[in-house]
């Protein structure tokens, strides 16, 4: 049966933070996180228009089209309207999906929450950076899709990030989503608005898988860093909460001010195929003027990954990353009951904030010590290359964290530096180990004056002297080397000889 596209188009009236606080009939069958209740029961299906219902009104769901289709339904329908993508659909799309109006939706029929959802897929040939725009439409909401930028075979492109939302809005929406792959420099971005009187907030981020979002290095055509966010939130207001972020490289989540934002149970960890990664969960920057009043940051795991490292699990402050500002950030912010494990560099460096810090209950205990069996402080200063030698995790410059708008409360566990130290985020990655053993086949080591080193092994490594002789040396002295194997001495007749 051929579906017209204003059938598609479904009207609604929903309000989503009364659903989070009216859970029973919503349309999410999974509330299972740290910090939010969940109910299993399937979505409610009330016949009742409301504040917190939607009202089926037909069962069809978009299977075919592209963005230029979506964009249609939002274009014609109006305020409030759903687009519903059938389970297992891929959207193919070269330009963005916006949102055009308030209300509107983008969703999976049904709101599953595993493979079936919903695919977004940016093709390659294109120029598009963003998949879905919802800037500037208040209480619009992304569910239950996934979102692939398509990086491995679109490429890197810089621009927008994959999924952009915020600016001067309210109530907006991700949740239950996947998004992945983006082409630029984040996944999910929540812009601000630049208005004081209308700023982003509001906003909801939950129960969202992302990642992997970039790559370790820099494009060698431009030498832009290929790195990427997971989650970019500037909004004021605002909860991130339950979500997952797996393989970001530059942040994990990034607090851009965002007063009044709760930052609650999401996981972060790095692995082994984007390697090193730059932060866990960063308060850095001086967006807002600096202004973090009423952040909370809290039962957040963030995990290095084995075959990859974090740099710094959160870094607090203007003085931490690699670019020192000159502002200082400020507010009372709350930065508790946060556990670090595997792989990172540093759990909690402070330095460069003013104002009534509470930084308790973060728990070190399962981070992989020493540090230098997964890194390297060789490009550090010397303040930041003794807390490496020393495994310090939990570290501040007390004349750089003052409280002028209230006492800090810092855990006991921190180590007080004396001596003042910006760019924290100097780790790098260890030398690659040499291997214990190496072999050939027959006949394809071939073995000349000019190539020297034949192999170089741990401890130990083969080279040809300049006098013909093939010697095993080893390596394991500071300052000599011991020839420990040499073969018998070489001359004109010895060609085809084998030792």
């Amino acid at each position: 049966m051929k579906t017209s596209l204003q059938a598609l188009a479904l009207p609604l009236a929903f309000n989503l933070l009364s659903l989070v606080h009216a859970i029973p009939g919503g349309p999410w069958k999974a509330w299972k996180g740290c910090c939010v209740p969940h109910d299993d029961s399937p979505p409610a299906t009330n016949t009742t228009e409301d504040a917190t219902t939607i009202i089926p009104r037909q069962s069809s769901c978009l299977s075919t089209g592209t963005q230029s289709t979506i964009n249609a339904l939002f274009s014609s329908g109006g305020a409030n309207t759903i687009v519903r993508l059938c389970p297992g659909v891929t959207i193919p799309i070269t330009a963005p999906i916006v949102f055009t109006a308030p209300g509107q939706e983008l969703s999976t029929q049904g709101y599953p929450t595993d493979s079936t959802r919903a695919t977004i897929l940016i093709q390659p040939g294109s120029t598009v950076t963003s998949a879905i725009r919802g800037n500037w439409q208040n209480n619009v909401k992304v569910l239950n899709i996934q979102v692939d930028g398509n990086r491995p075979n679109a490429g890197y492109l810089g621009g927008d990030a994959l999924l952009e939302m915020g600016g001067g809005t309210e109530g907006q929406t991700v949740s239950h989503t996947v998004v992945k792959n983006t082409r630029s420099w984040s996944c999910v971005h929540f812009i601000g608005s630049g208005q004081e009187n209308n700023p982003c907030r509001q906003a909801t981020v939950m129960f969202n898988e992302v990642g992997p979002c970039g790559h370790e290095g820099t494009d060698p055509a431009t030498g832009n860093g290929l790195w990427a966010d997971g989650l970019s939130i500037e909004c004021i207001d605002t909860t991130v909460t339950d979500n997952t972020i797996t393989g970001a490289t530059d942040g994990g989540i990034v607090i851009f001010g965002s007063p009044g934002s709760h930052i609650l149970c999401n996981t972060i960890v790095s692995t082994s195929s984007s390697g090193l990664q730059f932060g866990g969960i960063n308060m850095v920057d001086p967006t807002w003027g600096g202004n973090y009043t009423g952040v909370v940051v809290s039962s957040n795991t963030i995990t290095g990954g084995p075959n990859s490292f974090i740099n710094l699990g959160i870094g607090m402050g203007s003085q931490v990353w690699s670019n020192p500002h000159p502002e200082t950030n400020f507010g009372q912010v709350t930065v508790i009951n946060n556990v670090f494990t595997g792989n990172i560099g540093f759990s909690i460096v402070m330095n460069g904030w003013l104002g009534g810090l509470t930084v308790t209950g973060n728990s070190v205990s399962g981070v992989t010590t020493p540090s230098s069996s997964f890194a390297s402080a060789a490009g550090c200063g010397a303040v930041q290359q003794a807390s490496f030698a020393a495994s310090e995790q939990l570290v501040y410059y007390p004349a750089g964290v003052t409280g002028s708008s209230g006492p800090n409360t810092i855990q006991s566990q921190f180590t007080a530096l004396a001596t003042n130290a910006s760019n924290w985020l100097c780790l790098t990655n260890p030398p690659p180990l040499l291997p214990d053993t190496k072999s050939f086949l027959p006949n394809t080591l071939s073995v000349d004056a000019s190539t020297s080193r034949v192999v170089s092994l741990r401890d130990f490594h083969v080279q040809v002297q300049g006098d013909g002789n093939v010697v095993g040396i080893d390596t394991t002295g500071a300052s000599v080397t011991l020839i420990d194997w040499p073969s018998p001495r070489c001359c004109a007749l010895c060609t085809g000889t084998s030792y």
